[in-house]
């Protein structure tokens, strides 16, 4: 890593109406496109509500200015990919400000989220996002990340996916079988529900 880049905790100089406009420039592009990020549209006090007590927000910081966050929430669900209610780290408000994109910084978070992960004793990571998020599913999958879920929300669809920190308990094929058979569902689910607001 870079000198100049330093992945920390969230230092007390730093506001949490801050983390917001971070967010909310972070994702500006998003918006314009068509990518609603709802997290970027809550309020520091939200996001501070969201993330305290439950897991850690890091700030991406050059020359003393955030320029980046990623926070990571202990999570229990029982879905298809987890083993009953055991927990894994949801990684959110992931945000880095257009002038510093394509410095590894987005990379660096989500490597600072992992090693806190280990230290927690936390097999899985977890991130979801708007299917036409491209570019972070990228760099996701260039991370070891694997889709697993696919659900309709509000408006869209989400994507979900999990790397396993010590090395995924399926294979390929199972994966895939599974994703394809739950995005299937999805949609049909979907065309179904507006056949009968229509008819």
């Amino acid at each position: 890593m870079q000198d100049s880049i330093q992945i920390i905790e969230k230092p007390d100089w730093v506001t949490w109406d801050e983390i917001h406009n971070i967010l909310w420039k972070a994702h500006a592009e998003n918006r314009e496109n068509g990518i609603v990020m709802r997290y970027a549209s809550l309020s520091g006090e939200e996001i501070r509500q969201r993330i305290e007590d439950r897991g850690k927000l890091f700030c991406a910081i050059v020359n003393n200015k955030v320029v980046g966050t990623g926070a990571l929430v202990v999570r229990h669900y029982f879905l298809w990919f987890t083993k009953g209610y055991e927990p894994f780290g949801y990684m959110c408000f992931a945000s880095v400000l257009p002038e510093y994109t394509g410095k590894g910084i987005y990379k660096y978070l989500i490597l600072k989220r992992e090693q806190f992960c280990r230290e927690k004793g936390i097999n899985r990571m977890m991130f979801d996002t708007h299917e036409r998020n491209i570019h972070t599913r990228k760099i996701l999958e260039k991370n070891n990340f694997k889709p697993v879920n696919y659900s309709f929300y509000k408006d869209h669809y989400n994507l979900v996916m999990v790397k396993w920190l010590d090395g995924c308990p399926y294979s390929d094929y199972r994966l895939k079988f599974e994703f394809t058979k739950i995005k299937i569902k999805a949609k049909v689910k979907r065309l179904l529900k507006l056949f009968v607001k229509h008819n």
